[in-house]
């Protein structure tokens, strides 16, 4: 038979457990606050401004990002398409550089999202 001291105890152990979690998660780094956002160009940019885009981003100016995966026999290399090589280096740029809506702007081709453009063996940075 349970007795109100047991079940009184049992529901403080469970609301301060509760309280714990809650709390831990609100102590979440900035960086996993960021998880699950991505740069990629938006549906607006042409394909010109695009290769502008990947020409900066893997220049010296731009920082020199990897640019690799997007070279023939890369991961990323497939689709073929300004946009996606685009997309790829933007992102890696926006990744390294904060996470603001600012370094995903790129003269108004780029676009944050919550979707994650990765496919098949080419993976997007996300920190």
């Amino acid at each position: 038979m349970v007795t109100t001291t047991s079940l009184t105890l049992f529901i403080f152990l469970l609301v301060s457990t509760t309280i714990s979690v809650v709390s831990t998660l609100r102590n979440i780094s900035p960086a996993t606050e960021n998880s699950g956002v991505w740069c990629v160009a938006n549906r607006k940019a042409t394909d010109e401004q695009l290769q502008a885009n990947i020409d900066w981003c893997c220049s010296e100016q731009g920082g020199f990002r990897n640019c690799s995966s997007i070279q023939p026999g890369g991961d990323c290399f497939e689709p073929n398409t300004p946009r996606d090589h685009a997309s790829y280096v933007m992102n890696s740029y926006y990744q390294n550089l904060g996470h603001t809506k600012e370094q995903c702007d790129f003269g108004g081709t780029g676009s944050v999202t919550k979707h994650d453009p990765s496919h098949g063996a080419c993976v997007y940075e996300n920190y």
